[in-house]
């Protein structure tokens, strides 16, 4: 193999993280997002955001729980938190329900009559009564109309950090959620220490790129089904590229020097045209490599 991952890593000229993040979002389309957009952003957050949707699946795979990330994070993670026990409609005209403003909020149904409003999207200054009153009056109260009677026994702001939740001894199901089980990894806190804690856990932009990672090489040009394929068959498709090349592990340098016909053999039976996906996914390895300044089979 030519152009060894060690002189790569050891070079003064290896791009700076900023750089190799700034690379990896324009490389990978995500639906909803503009990818035409020039390659830097003065907002660290957004750059962290579109960052962390494009290693989507190695977060997924991280084994990061949203205690971790609250209990890490240095400041205070608040969110609303707010009982409903009673709604009623006085006008069967009346086409806003509580329920729906709640929905459309972003508020999240924990139990019966039991919501939360994640941190990243509750806002700033709710901290005294009155600035609750004003908040539930213009967001909540004027949206569904003096035709809508209601009790809300608590609205409250909450530090998830002095929140616990116990249980034991149930089963999955709806009513046996927690208000961590409800709350995704990206809606707890901002996306820059989301991504921090990533890198802990040795999944930088630079480490999966290095790594040679199918699923985020895959994710670059894969349509939806062959890229689910990828993600059910992972652990199999490794498995597959140890064995036949008798390698310990492969890491990008080992894609980028592989013949297709190898990699397709590994890929028999978990995408619809293994050859095809294995000549790709060989292009995607030697553009990571060239990058990062190693060198390819000419």
């Amino acid at each position: 193999m030519r152009g060894p991952l060690s002189k790569i890593t050891s070079s003064t000229a290896f791009p700076k993280d900023d750089e190799l993040a700034q690379a990896v979002i324009q490389r990978i389309e995500v639906d909803g997002e503009d990818y035409t957009a020039p390659p830097t952003y003065g907002d660290h957050e957004l750059t962290c955001k579109r960052l962390v949707r494009r290693l989507d699946w190695q977060l997924k795979n991280s084994g990061i729980t949203v205690e971790e990330l609250i209990k890490s994070y240095p400041g205070e993670v608040k969110a609303l938190l707010l009982l409903k026990s009673y709604e009623r409609s006085k006008s069967k005209k009346e086409s806003v329900s509580l329920r729906d403003r709640l929905i459309a909020m972003g508020f999240k149904l924990i139990q019966s009559g039991v919501w939360i409003l994640p941190p990243t999207k509750t806002l700033a200054g709710l901290d005294s009564q009155e600035s609750l009153k004003l908040w539930f009056r213009q967001e909540m109260s004027k949206q569904v109309g003096k035709q809508v009677d209601y009790v809300f026994p608590f609205v409250a702001l909450v530090d998830l950090k002095k929140t616990v939740s116990e249980r034991r001894g149930i089963r999955k199901m709806p009513v046996a959620r927690t208000l961590f089980a409800v709350l995704s990894l990206e809606e707890v806190v901002p996306y820059s220490h989301l991504y921090a804690t990533m890198k802990s856990r040795g999944l930088s932009a630079k480490d999966i790129v290095l790594s040679g990672d199918v699923p985020f090489l895959a994710s670059a040009f894969a349509d939806g089904g062959d890229l689910e394929g990828i993600h059910l068959h992972d652990l199999e498709v490794g498995q597959n590229l140890r064995r036949l090349t008798g390698a310990a592990s492969i890491d990008l340098e080992g894609l980028a020097n592989l013949g297709p016909d190898t990699i397709a053999k590994a890929l028999d039976g978990v995408v619809a045209h293994p050859k095809d996906f294995a000549q790709r996914l060989i292009v995607e390895a030697q553009y990571w490599m060239r990058f990062l300044g190693g060198t390819v089979p000419s």
